[in-house]
């Protein structure tokens, strides 16, 4: 909105502001912006220390708005300037012969955060009737196998309960109304399945229309609870300091602050999920009804009854009354509730979190005994690529929960002599696609002789080191079948057939890293699909579209799971075909890099191997092709008056001479301040200290399904700016700087901003290690548990 100008109350503050701090470092609505250049909004209050700030601005209608500690902290340490009816200016520093501030504009704020006293003790499970005054609402939809194992255990908590079946069929209503009869628990059934948030809504409901009851725990139908859950949120719960609590951790929602409350220890959040969450009457009072498809959902629903919603979004953070919007948190205790069926089948919920427990986490997530192969197309490469890196990720997880894992490689050998045969396997393959007698390779690949052999211990008579890692090594002597995945993508375009292959030994599941027209008979497929870039940016890429097109169709349809990378993937999918969204499982990436234990003095010295000095550079890492915008970058950094080198760390793609052309002003030009270096390709050791040691990491991609990049900076300490499309904010976060990448002289002015602004890269470097602990393999192991378990079913 723009400024009020017929205010006065807002006028006098300008004018004061405009006198004594024409150029400071202001805190205040952002309004101010037009006559303060110095101005920060409300909105990011919770990146700075109140330090960052000369002077606050508290809209005394505006106070939720602000971060809470940085609040306390201006009202113990500033000093009150001005105040009237509307406003109450604060500075670090106290302004000579300037009288405070009358006391009746003041008081109020410091009141309002005065610690607790007595009379703000926790909340008791008791109303004065003496009837109890938390009850429970547990939400159910065609799933009375997990409504029989969570009852009994809430029924033990003591507490009246309330049964949401949501339109379940008529014989799985049955079911759960017998079950809710045998526990004497009511039972409302909804008539017909209109989503989980219009579920939530009328159990919530149900008890808000009893005065007695104070607190409602709402519970999925899927969890395991605590026998001391309700003991522990009574100490804890308080109806205007901790209004909504959670009873379990869910890692993908990153943690604030760790502390302890009434001896026990609790992760304050901004959001969480919704298998468990506990919140006062006025709470829920205030944030009801969630919004459904029917009443104005804040995401477009996609035809499933409830999706679009985003329920425990809204509960949490998108109300405009929720805990977020006031500035505080949700208090997460972890290990009161679990989630014991996370693949949640045909649940309208469809989340992905679930607590696991550490002490046993290899048994709560085992897959011993599954046996597993996976396509080696990218993992047999010797160099780098990003879908390698996935491979190899997707490995070790596998490894970490038990399963026995092969890999499925495509190379050439020699039959009839061993001796040929070893060294024509570790020879520099190429494909050999014969399509001349393409009847041949059609009769081939449907003979039960087409099958893929364990290949025999190596007799060590080629020497391998310097040129295939020990990742490939290991999968040396797994599973080969010359030729097979040139042969299967060769018979796709000419005549979109499916290649089934027979291997040796039981397989259960085949896990193709990328749409691959293959199956393997006898085992449940999974896919997984990175991006639709292809689809979306069809001139940013040399893929043929149409067989590209077809072989994600196929892949949606062959596949027991789709795993995609990133909530964004997973819309381009559901926007380009129809599939059931709960088929799809977001599991992110990890970050695949070892932590760098070096000192300062050891980064520097491999740094000056290559002419670089810490803290000292700009960075890019990326092929060099179109999508990845590097010469938009170069056109910034052109214009930015520095002497930091840039240095580019990636291979040469398609187009790269088009990208990389507008370096050769630095390349050539020995006069020129700026340099670009380029490093085509670099070990994973010497990634790891570019990252350390860069001043910041640019990546203005114009799409991504993933990007990797970003987060792995982030994990060692690399400030980064971003473009605003695809997923990459939604992988970021508040973490990094965001950038409209297509225009230039924006990516040049937030590279201005990090430069010139050091406070806001420190900020920028904390909140990134925070943001890349969601991307450890811990949670990806989780998360990839959920789909295999669903794959398995």
């Amino acid at each position: 909105m723009p400024f009020p100008t017929q205010d006065l109350h807002w006028t006098q503050t300008r004018d004061f502001l405009q006198q004594y701090a024409p150029t400071a470092s202001i805190l205040a609505p952002n309004e101010f912006l037009e006559f303060l250049p110095g101005t920060y909004h409300y909105n990011v209050s919770y990146l700075f220390p109140a330090a960052q700030f000369d002077f606050v601005v508290v809209h005394k209608g505006m106070v939720a708005d602000i971060e809470t500690p940085l609040l306390l902290t201006v009202i113990e340490q500033f000093h009150p300037v001005f105040a009237n009816d509307v406003f109450v200016v604060y500075a670090k520093e106290p302004i000579a012969d300037l009288p405070p501030p009358e006391p009746i504009h003041t008081q109020p704020l410091i009141e309002q955060f005065q610690p607790e006293t007595e009379a703000q003790a926790p909340d008791t499970t008791s109303s004065p009737t003496g009837q109890p005054a938390c009850a429970a609402v547990i939400t159910t939809y065609n799933r009375p196998n997990a409504l029989r194992r969570s009852l009994p255990q809430i029924v033990k908590l003591g507490l009246p309960i309330v049964i949401i079946d949501d339109g379940s069929a008529p014989g799985l209503h049955r079911a759960n109304q017998s079950i809710a009869n045998e526990y004497n628990v009511p039972l409302i059934r909804i008539p017909t399945n209109r989503g989980l948030p219009n579920a939530i809504n009328v159990g919530v409901e149900y008890w808000l229309a009893d005065p007695s009851i104070q607190w409602i725990s709402y519970f999925q139908d899927d969890v395991d609870v605590s026998s001391n859950t309700l003991r522990v949120l009574t100490a804890i719960q308080h109806s205007q300091e901790r209004p909504i609590l959670a009873g379990q951790e869910a890692p993908e929602h990153p943690i604030v602050e760790t502390t302890e409350i009434a001896g026990y220890p609790v992760l304050l959040k901004r959001s969480m999920p919704g298998q468990h969450l506990h919140a006062h009457r006025d709470y829920w009072r205030a944030i009801l009804p969630i919004p459904t498809p029917y009443l104005g959902a804040p995401k477009q629903d996609k035809g499933k009854p409830g999706q679009g919603a985003d329920e425990d979004w809204w509960i949490t953070a998108w109300a405009p009354q929720s805990i977020a919007k006031q500035g505080r948190y949700v208090v997460c205790i972890p290990n009161l509730v679990r989630t014991f069926q996370p693949a949640a089948d045909e649940s309208t919920w469809g989340n992905i979190s679930g607590y696991v427990n550490s002490t046993n986490e290899a048994e709560s997530l085992s897959l011993e005994g599954v046996k597993v192969l996976v396509d080696g197309y990218n993992l047999q490469l010797t160099k780098g690529t990003g879908i390698k890196t996935y491979g190899l990720s997707l490995i070790q997880a596998l490894d970490r929960m038990g399963a026995k894992v092969d890999v499925l490689l495509s190379r050439n050998g020699y039959k009839a002599n061993e001796v040929l045969d070893e060294i024509i396997f570790f020879d520099n393959q190429s494909g050999n696609q014969n399509w001349i007698n393409l009847s041949k390779w059609v009769i081939k690949s449907l003979s039960p002789f087409y099958r893929a052999k364990r290949r025999k211990p190596f007799a060590g008579l080629v020497v391998k080191r310097g040129k295939y890692s020990d990742d490939f090594l290991r999968y040396a002597e797994s599973f080969n079948l010359p030729q097979c995945y040139d042969l299967a993508n060769g018979l796709y375009q000419k005549l979109q057939l499916t290649t089934k292959i027979n291997v040796s030994e039981k397989i259960d599941l085949w896990h193709a890293t990328y749409p691959l027209p293959m199956q393997v008979r006898g085992a449940r497929k999974i896919t997984t699909i990175h991006d639709l870039i292809p689809l979306r940016l069809p001139y940013a890429t040399l893929d043929d579209k149409r067989v590209f097109y077809l072989k994600i169709r196929d892949a949606l349809k062959d596949s027991e799971v789709i795993i995609t990378v990133s909530e964004n993937s997973k819309q381009d999918i559901l926007r380009y075909f129809d599939v059931d969204p709960d088929k799809i499982f977001v599991t992110y990436q990890p970050i695949a890099l070892k932590p760098l234990e070096d000192t300062e003095e050891g980064i520097a010295t491999v740094l000056g191997r290559y002419g670089l000095k810490p803290q000292n550079y700009l960075m890019f890492v990326g092929a060099i092709e179109p999508k990845k915008n590097l010469g938009r970058l170069l056109d910034a950094y052109s214009s930015i008056d520095t002497d930091m080198p840039l240095v580019i760390v990636g291979k040469k793609g398609w187009l790269w001479e088009e990208e990389l052309g507008k370096a050769s002003l630095f390349f050539d030009n020995k006069d020129s301040k700026k340099k670009v270096k380029l490093f085509e390709y670099v070990s994973m050791d010497l990634l790891r200290y570019l990252y350390k040691g860069a001043f910041c990491l640019a990546f203005p991609s114009l799409y991504e399904g993933f990007g990797l990049p970003p987060v792995e900076a982030m994990h060692y300490g690399c400030p980064v700016i971003t473009s605003n499309v695809s997923c990459l904010p939604e992988i970021c976060g508040d973490a990094a700087l965001y950038v409209d990448p297509y225009d230039f002289k924006d990516i040049q002015e937030k590279l201005e901003m990090v430069m010139g602004d050091t406070t806001l890269r420190e900020q920028m470097i904390k909140t990134g290690y925070q943001t890349a602990e969601n991307f450890s393999l811990d949670n990806y192991t989780r998360r990839l548990y959920q789909a295999y378990a669903r794959a398995l079913q």
